[in-house]
């Protein structure tokens, strides 16, 4: 109903239902019933593209990180002019860039998902300095080398794993950062060449529309099959930040 809802309410559907209202009051009835039809089939036109009849997005995280903000605007930005490129398609081919246009969708809603704990771990880092956490590890080495007592030896090791240990799981969030930046880069290069795959479908041959276009649902199947394996490596490492 959504969908029909749009359909019928698009401003050239919108115009020519005007017009022939127009025409059939001040110029001849025939433009009436004439301008109706018209109206209806640009509805029924309109209500089989694929990307009027796509589900909405869910809501998405705020991204507030400059770095993967930027990343996102890219992102979304190689999205839409993919969805431009499968514009006005019909046919055979406007099913298959229907899916195709699905899963770019589905893309961004990862990236959302990644940029969000990209974040997220950003700010864990900018609150504990690993310089700082340096060099209370050097003060600590100092202290136990200056201690003769053994108990008072024993809490400051103790206390230096203990450091020793957060400075490395410091260093493992700042790798799965820059795994982060790096998966996001490789969604827009993903996008680019979509669009790129989308221009060449629309001038190919069934045959060829057919092999290619799997090979492009493949491609972009995998690319959020490997996004969702990483996503649960990184529920696993911010857990508890």
């Amino acid at each position: 109903m959504n969908a029909l809802r749009a359909a019928a309410l698009q401003p050239l559907n919108l115009f020519v239902l005007a017009a022939a209202i127009f025409g059939g009051l001040s110029i001849a009835i025939w433009w009436l019933p004439i301008g109706i039809v018209v109206y209806l089939v640009a509805t029924w036109l309109a209500l089989r593209d694929p990307l009027l009849t796509a589900p909405p997005p869910p809501p998405r995280p705020r991204i507030t990180s400059p770095a993967l903000r930027a990343a996102i605007n890219e992102i979304e930005r190689s999205q839409r002019e993919v969805e431009r490129a499968a514009r006005a398609t019909q046919g055979p081919l406007a099913g298959l860039l229907g899916n195709i246009i699905n899963q770019t969708r589905d893309l961004v809603a990862e990236a959302y998902v990644l940029a969000d704990k990209g974040q997220v771990i950003e700010r864990y880092l900018v609150a504990n300095d690993f310089q700082r956490l340096g060099q209370q590890l050097t003060q600590l080495d100092w202290q136990i080398s200056a201690t003769t007592d053994p108990f008072t030896r024993q809490q400051l090791e103790e206390r230096r794993q203990a450091l020793r240990a957060q400075q490395q799981h410091l260093q493992d969030l700042g790798k799965y950062l820059n795994r982060i930046q790096a998966q996001l880069a490789n969604i827009d290069a993903n996008l680019d060449t979509t669009l790129a795959e989308i221009i060449r479908l629309k001038t190919a041959d069934a045959v060829a529309m057919a092999s290619s276009g799997g090979a492009v649902q493949q491609r972009l199947a995998d690319l959020r099959s490997d996004m969702e394996v990483f996503r649960k490596v990184l529920d696993t490492a911010i857990t508890g930040l």
